[in-house]
């Protein structure tokens, strides 16, 4: 079986699934989705609508994404395989399989992989109450 190309949800297409039966509702298992490539990293987004973002993010020994902001998201980081150093703003932390992470998506992050395994991690982004 091969790899399944990721669903991405809109705020159109969740507007549309929420008019079909619960049979319609569609799943995906991310373990199929995550993919290295040694040019540089890897990212998909899983989910787009007017509140949530969600991107799967793989990333080799070394490899970082340049340091971005969100400014009026809540920023969740979860670790599915390997390792991640998230610095959002002054802070750091390493954070390994399984941990999670949440920080103000207006402070700049650059995630990064400090090795020596590849790693693969969620980053969902909501926004703030009140915007």
């Amino acid at each position: 079986m091969g790899v399944r190309p990721p669903v991405i949800f809109s705020s159109s297409r969740m507007a549309m699934m929420a008019s079909k039966p619960p049979a319609m509702f569609e799943t995906r298992a991310v373990r199929d989705l995550i993919q290295y490539d040694a040019a540089g990293p890897v990212t998909r987004k899983l989910l787009d609508t007017d509140r949530t973002i969600v991107t799967l993010v793989c990333l080799q020994p070394g490899q970082g994404l340049a340091p971005f902001t969100h400014r009026r998201r809540e920023a969740i980081v979860l670790v599915l395989e390997g390792a991640v150093r998230v610095t959002p703003g002054e802070g750091a932390a390493e954070l390994r399989a399984g941990d999670l992470a949440f920080y103000d998506g207006s402070r700049p992050a650059g995630p990064s992989n400090p090795g020596p395994k590849d790693a693969a991690f969620l980053v969902t982004l909501v926004r703030k109450r009140g915007d």
